[in-house]
């Protein structure tokens, strides 16, 4: 892992990231010819000094120069411009040798190397520039095969010499053409993959939207409903403790209305809304949350207690952090138990190498066995009574997903109820 994450590093360069998986493979699969090719041009330099032949030595240096320079633009970001450079390199370069050699020798092999790299390295809507490659060069190999022409003098070697170069260069050349087509198989496999997953999301979409439009029409109207029919007895009494006491229940109403308003905005933010990573003060949040909750007339005599250091930092997505831990105390102030003097919720954290827990406690009312696997359903309401709109659990577990977290429930009835969320310590 530290040498893939060393050449990685020498490649792409350190602490950048390249958002597509696809293109991604290519720029290391183009990087690391780039290296094969410096490592073959460096081991061909020393054996020819080693034998005293410098002739090809220039034509080796600027080789290595040129596969260095299209490493160092991959480092700049500019990852097809790199492949401008490396592809009309090794063409030539392989050019130069075939060429002045037998063909015994094993050189012309990396023709077809080079032309599987075209159709490697770049993506489908540069697959004209990997057509124009392979006929460059095809071209090269009917120059250096039919025409007795070569800008290097005529190398002759023995026939130990000759049978060691075509071991060589096969040696090299089989891995190299290996890793072209198992990094199309990889593509291929991986964009199936993509497909099932898009096609199940799809049928999930689809699914959920009968569920929404269904129960966001019922959820939506029986609020309005029942405003319109208060506002109706409320204009036909004299008595204005009971225009009091009816307004009192339409701000419930429309305070009912807000929330689950906030809900649908909270599930469709998290559907749409990419991820983005920032350094978040966990204490600081969850206060911040709790302050906003926490005048609530359900909130009253609920003691809070957070449990989190201050200072404590992880990279995160805030937004969706805000949104899984405010549902949670939420439902921890919604559901509490009347019949309990000391009634609190207590918000602990863990670090554990990469991941980090958060643990929401309360002594609420807890939840029977036999409804646990249900409550994280879209619209799920315990009973007829609840307040809520039965999105809030859903939303939580499917921003969970997005940040490659999960959620874990234990609850007693009559005892309370412990969420332990775990998410990464850093997004990646």
């Amino acid at each position: 892992m530290a040498l893939k994450k060393k050449i990685r590093d020498l490649i792409i360069g350190e602490e950048k990231h390249i958002e597509s998986w696809g293109e991604y493979k290519q720029v290391m699969l183009s990087g690391q010819f780039a290296l094969l090719g410096i490592v073959l041009c460096t081991l061909y330099l020393l054996i020819d000094i080693f034998s005293g032949i410098y002739v090809s030595t220039p034509i080796l240096f600027c080789t290595i120069f040129f596969l260095s320079l299209s490493i160092f633009i991959h480092r700049q970001g500019d990852h097809c411009l790199a492949n401008y450079f490396l592809l009309p390199t090794i063409n030539i370069a392989v050019y130069l040798f075939a060429s002045s050699e037998s063909p015994h020798n094993g050189t012309f092999i990396f023709f077809v190397v080079n032309s599987v790299a075209a159709f490697a390295v770049f993506n489908y809507k540069q697959r004209l520039m990997s057509i124009l490659f392979t006929v460059f060069t095809y071209l090269l190999f009917a120059l250096a095969y039919f025409v007795d022409f070569s800008l290097l003098p005529k190398r002759i070697y023995t026939e130990e010499v000759m049978l060691f170069n075509l071991i060589l260069n096969f040696t090299v050349a089989l891995p190299a053409v290996t890793m072209c087509v198992y990094l199309l198989i990889s593509l291929n496999h991986y964009n199936a993959i993509q497909l099932v997953q898009s096609n199940e999301m799809l049928t999930k979409t689809n699914k959920e939207l009968d569920r929404f439009v269904y129960s966001t029409s019922h959820d939506l109207r029986a609020p309005l409903t029942s405003i319109m029919g208060l506002l109706n007895i409320a204009e036909r009494t004299q008595s204005p403790q009971e225009v009091k006491h009816y307004m009192s229940m339409m701000k419930d109403r429309i305070h009912s209305l807000d929330n689950f308003i906030k809900d649908i905005t909270d599930y469709s933010r998290n559907n749409r809304l990419d991820i983005t990573r920032e350094k978040v003060n966990l204490h600081d949040l969850v206060t911040e949350i709790w302050e906003g909750l926490k005048y609530a007339p359900e909130a009253e005599r609920i003691n809070f207690h957070v449990e989190i250091p201050e200072g404590t930092i992880v990279e995160s997505d805030k937004n969706r952090l805000r949104i899984i831990i405010g549902n949670l105390l939420s439902n921890a102030i919604r559901y509490h138990d009347l019949r309990k003097e000391e009634r609190y919720i207590r918000l602990r954290h863990q670090m554990n190498g990469r991941v980090f827990y958060l643990k929401v406690e309360d002594n609420g009312q807890g939840i029977a066995p036999e409804y646990q696997g249900k409550i994280y359903e879209m619209f799920y309401r315990g009973n007829e009574k609840s307040k809520g709109s039965g999105l809030g659990l859903y939303i939580v577990k499917e921003t969970l997903m997005k940040l490659s977290g999960s959620i874990h429930l234990e609850s007693s009835p009559g005892i309370g109820s412990t969420f332990t969320v775990k998410l990464p310590k850093r997004l990646v």
